[in-house]
């Protein structure tokens, strides 16, 4: 069996995804309380839920170790309780582990199974229609890389009336790995920025063709918006793949 093989296999095992789970969190909440978050864009999402209105999340694969932190600071777990979708793939299942430990409640999704999936969508509109957000990465569990590979935030927010509520995460000087998604992980001491950019709200009667290109203008804009704080930050270019998955 090869080395690769092996970290494979003892990665899928419970007891190696928990202790990996308690390790990472250890590392991610002492980011947190060392890491100079500056927020942009935070008080339309609190005057927009002041109500008690939902949003739907999104934000990239990569950039996600900082976004509990955005929640927790300026909305409250209590007071703002926040469901997040995950996939049964192994890192879905680690991500969610280490979101649960941070207060995201657990939504688990598959692609491949059909009847989950259509848990999923009822469960995540139940939950928006009674006033509790959700949040997700389009481009997870495995890309292409910073691609709405998941139409779902549009059918949520069209089935709902809950806006879309992009965020996008930078870090200064973070290390990256040379995962599929070029992983961003903040490092302690340093700063961040995260900014939230303009909610979408998607008309039930809107067409498939208009809905199309509304996701192709969101798509570019979260992009966008991705590459400019990271030029702000000095974090070197990371792209998307040109490959989408449709």
């Amino acid at each position: 069996m090869s080395l690769k093989e092996f970290t494979r296999r003892t990665l899928d095992l419970k007891i190696s995804q928990n202790i990996l789970a308690i390790t990472l969190i250890s590392f991610i909440r002492f980011v947190y309380f060392t890491t100079f978050v500056k927020y942009r864009g935070v008080d339309k999402v609190k005057e927009y839920m002041k109500s008690g209105k939902p949003i739907i999340l999104v934000f990239w694969h990569s950039r996600s170790i900082l976004i509990s932190k955005f929640w927790k600071d300026n909305l409250g777990m209590r007071r703002h309780p926040i469901y997040g979708i995950f996939s049964t793939h192994r890192d879905g299942q680690l991500i969610g582990k280490l979101f649960g430990m941070l207060g995201v409640k657990n939504i688990i999704s598959s692609s491949k199974d059909v009847m989950q999936a259509s848990k999923v969508v009822m469960k995540s509109l139940r939950l928006l229609k009674s006033g509790i957000s959700i949040g997700f990465t389009p481009d997870g569990p495995v890309g292409p890389r910073m691609n709405f590979v998941s139409d779902s935030a549009f059918l949520f927010a069209k089935a709902s009336g809950a806006p879309i509520v992009p965020v996008c995460i930078s870090a200064k000087n973070p290390k990256i790995l040379n995962s599929w998604d070029r992983l961003v992980i903040p490092k302690p001491f340093h700063k961040a920025v995260i900014e939230v950019g303009d909610f979408l709200f998607v008309d039930k009667k809107i067409s498939d063709a208009d809905l199309e290109k509304i996701k192709t203008d969101f798509e570019r804009k979260m992009v966008e918006n991705t590459l400019k704080l990271d030029r702000e930050m000095g974090m070197p270019e990371i792209l998307p793949e040109k490959t989408k998955k449709r």
